[in-house]
């Protein structure tokens, strides 16, 4: 992210400084070859015949033409190379500089990821005792009961999303294996399917792909996309798998034109009336951004998830 900003910032400078050095040079050209044309020529005042002084005049015309021409041709080299060296110079304070502005930002951002990730590992704790309790007590047909342990089930959701976001974003090393991808997406939808009650889920898996990954996070991206699928979709879900290409598509309501480009953005929610804080979609970006794959969203017939890895 830092690095993206960084690279903003050096690419502003370095199109405004291009600006004003076209502008500048162009007007330096143009003047002193303007200059050059409009400047007679001095001949030589000698008492030469009429034949002579005429071929003597188109002899230094001609040689004044010549040097002109020189002169524009260096005027311009020299300019261009001169802009180069500006622009360089440009791009190396603008880096440095750009790394001073930022630092301050990302220094705090860190502490910020820090002590979410801290924070959300200590909430932990409390949550589980308070579920487990909860089961101990064993009481029935209380609503009161009922939604303490919605609620706490809702808590315990969005406390797992920030920490695995902190954690994403803490910049983990990735491991890869190669792992039999087919056979294990068709468990993960297993997973999911007390949970469709009269959608249907249409499975297009290629169960021999076999696919070098870090399954972990793959396996929670899957997650994160069946979950909203289900969430959003009126009664329909396909997964399909190919060719290193995961598609999860529902037949919910479309996706404007002018918010599926947010859909991926934290705390974006399309439909701000449905449960969650909008971090699932986010958090799939973020596993799928440091395993250098792609997801990308699209809302034509079908509302689309595709995860290219």
């Amino acid at each position: 992210m830092f690095k993206k900003l960084r690279n903003k910032l050096i690419l502003i400078n370095l199109g405004i400084t291009t600006l004003i050095i076209m502008i500048v040079f162009t007007m330096i050209y143009l003047i002193f070859t303007r200059s050059a044309e409009n400047r007679p020529p001095k001949m030589p005042q000698d008492n030469f015949n009429s034949e002579v002084d005429s071929e003597w005049e188109k002899i230094v015309q001609s040689s004044i033409r010549e040097e002109k021409e020189i002169a524009a041709r260096e005027l311009l080299i020299t300019l261009i190379v001169s802009g180069i060296a500006i622009e360089i110079v440009v791009v190396l304070i603008s880096y440095f500089m750009a790394e001073e502005a930022i630092k301050p930002v990302k220094e705090s951002y860190e502490a910020q990821k820090i002590f979410i990730a801290n924070a959300s590992h200590e909430i932990k704790t409390p949550l589980a005792a308070i579920s487990a309790n909860l089961e101990a007590a064993d009481i029935k047909n209380n609503k009161w009961i009922s939604n303490i342990e919605i609620e706490t089930d809702k808590l315990a959701r969005l406390n797992t999303e920030l920490l695995t976001l902190a954690r994403t974003d803490l910049n983990h090393k990735i491991t890869s294996s190669e792992v039999d991808l087919g056979k294990k997406i068709n468990k993960i939808l297993d997973s999911f399917e007390p949970r469709l009650k009269t959608k249907k889920l249409i499975r297009k898996i290629d169960s021999s792909l076999k696919a070098k990954v870090n399954l972990d996070d793959f396996e929670q991206i899957l997650s994160i996309l069946i979950d909203n699928a289900i969430k959003y979709s009126d009664s329909r879900i396909i997964v399909t798998l190919n060719d290193h290409r995961l598609k999860v598509e529902n037949d919910g309501e479309k996706i404007p034109s002018d918010k599926i480009k947010y859909i991926f953005d934290r705390f974006y929610q399309v439909d701000k009336s449905t449960d969650g804080v909008g971090l699932g979609l986010s958090i799939a970006k973020s596993l799928a951004d440091r395993n250098n794959y792609k997801i990308s969203a699209k809302s034509d017939n079908l509302v689309s998830f595709e995860l290219i890895f």
